[in-house]
């Protein structure tokens, strides 16, 4: 629901009745935000409530009649003074000017950007109409509040905010947001965390679930697991990157369906010069889509019962080490070499046809090779490239190139996690590519950015204490589903070996 708050004129009187303006037409709020007299016109004589900064359990109210007049928005309704104890104190505030403003909700069916910032809203819902302390309209001014018991009527024409208190306001939500966004510390001691950690590690260890562990999971599937809650399942995830070369350097987005589309620029527009007078060639652009499925990845994660009993293991982070690691390995192979048929689709997937250049078995001219893959990648990839190749070939090439007399090729890492580079480019290991060898292709080098990474939001783990229980051990069952797919096979180069 949109919020606009509007300093405005309205009136009181000792039964409670209230008018006033909610919105001035003519001008912009102090966000820029414009709104249509039209965009009123299904509210116009309906009954709204009268609400108190907008919370739905502060009704002190009733809107009895909403009408457009001139450049005005007006409402006029009854505040249920002497019925309803909140409405008094309501009434007290307004008479003391602590409340100065009002300030409507609505869902916006139509709007467009204003030039300049803000927007023109053409169509809306009205939901409610507030009293508010602090408006952002600022033509809007409480008219006056008439006195009850005989006392002399307060009068609120042309008068100004107090903008210290708003200031202050400001500064303190500042300071909150800035703690809000400030980096945990690793000895981070929140007792949030604390509760989750202890409710985790009661259910691996017990599987019994209290009123704490509601706070980790967001479903119960109906054979008997729970859905781990996005911050547990996030930690999943930053354990994959660090094992799963691809994630490093891919594109990763979440989502919540079983398929993406991912809209792809198949032909590009062209024109042509002409004459004066010519005739003026027409062309348009031809767009296709990548459909990314993701598969479900399973990982049964045994744990003896002598381990759960173990009050100094920290099991939540145990069980995440050993989830990461499964599903890390399985999925670099399939980020690689995977076909599609019920895994991710590889970036060497045999479907896929990139521009290779060919060197020798032997060896004898990959340094050569190398930089023709480099400089044969367009301009606008290779300044995002990245080369991918496995353990072996990186020794291969560091070999090759301390020997040639092509100057300083291959820079190692200076600080550890960082990686070394090739004629400048990072170089990123990939267990997973080829070893060097015929027909083999072993180097990878492009802008990664053009493999998508998919994930299907969520991570389920099933405790199973039945089928390992002979043997002492109880078996955590962990699931979750991800996709992955090549967008645009210009983006890349291989080196492939030859065959003899």
């Amino acid at each position: 629901m949109d919020k606009l708050f509007y300093e405005t004129k309205f009136a009181t009187d000792e039964t409670g009745r209230v008018s006033g303006v909610a919105w001035k037409f003519s001008a912009p709020d102090r966000v820029d935000d414009v709104i249509e007299p039209a965009a009123f016109a299904a509210a116009v004589g309906k009954s709204l409530p009268i609400l108190h900064n907008h919370d739905t359990d502060q009704v002190v109210g009733v809107w009895e009649s909403v009408a457009i007049e001139g450049d005005d928005l007006k409402v006029e309704g009854k505040l249920l003074v002497g019925d309803v104890a909140r409405a008094t104190e309501i009434h007290k505030l307004l008479q003391a000017k602590a409340i100065t403003g009002l300030s409507v909700g609505f869902l916006a069916k139509k709007s467009f950007a204003r030039k300049g910032g803000g927007r023109t809203i053409t169509d809306l819902d009205l939901l409610e109409v507030s009293l508010v302390a602090v408006p952002a309209h600022d033509q809007a001014r409480i008219q006056s509040v008439k006195a009850i018991d005989g006392q002399k009527d307060i009068s609120m024409e042309n008068t100004a905010i107090d903008t210290k208190a708003f200031e202050a306001l400001t500064a303190r939500l500042d300071a909150i947001e800035a703690k809000a966004q400030r980096l945990e510390g690793a000895n981070d001691n929140e007792p949030g965390a604390e509760v989750e950690t202890k409710a985790l590690n009661q259910w691996l260890r017990n599987g019994q679930v209290d009123a704490d562990l509601k706070t980790l999971v967001v479903g119960t599937p109906a054979s008997g697991g729970y859905t781990v809650a996005p911050e547990y399942s996030a930690n999943i995830v930053k354990k994959l990157v660090q094992l799963s070369p691809m994630r490093s350097i891919a594109s990763v987005m979440s989502i919540g369906t079983s398929k993406v589309f991912i809209p792809t620029l198949a032909t590009d527009a062209s024109g042509g010069w002409v004459t004066e007078t010519g005739a003026r060639p027409s062309s348009e652009p031809t767009f296709g889509q990548v459909e990314i499925d993701v598969h479900e990845h399973a990982v049964v994660i045994p744990v003896s019962r002598a381990l759960l009993e173990d009050s100094f293991i920290d099991l939540s982070s145990f069980l995440a080490d050993r989830i990461a690691i499964k599903f890390a390995q399985a999925e670099a192979t399939a980020f690689v070499t995977g076909d599609g048929n019920g895994k991710p689709s590889g970036l060497l997937d045999s479907e896929n046809v990139f521009t290779s250049v060919t060197a020798a078995l032997d060896e004898s001219d990959l340094i050569e090779k190398l930089i023709e893959v480099y400089y044969s990648l367009p301009s606008a990839y290779a300044m995002n490239g990245t080369w991918a190749m496995n353990r072996a070939t990186m020794g291969k090439i560091r070999a090759a190139a301390d020997t040639t007399t092509k100057g300083t090729l291959w820079s190692d890492s200076l600080a550890n996690g960082q990686p070394a580079r090739f004629l400048g480019a990072n170089v990123v290991e990939f267990p997973d590519m080829a070893n060097f060898g015929a027909a083999a292709v072993p180097v990878v080098f492009g802008d990664f950015s053009n493999y998508q990474v998919v994930d299907r939001i969520g991570l389920d783990i099933l405790r199973d204490d039945l089928t390992g229980a002979d043997t002492g051990v109880v078996k955590f069952r962990a699931r979750r589903r991800v996709g992955g797919e090549l967008l645009l096979a210009e983006a890349f180069r291989t080196l492939t070996v030859a065959a003899a």
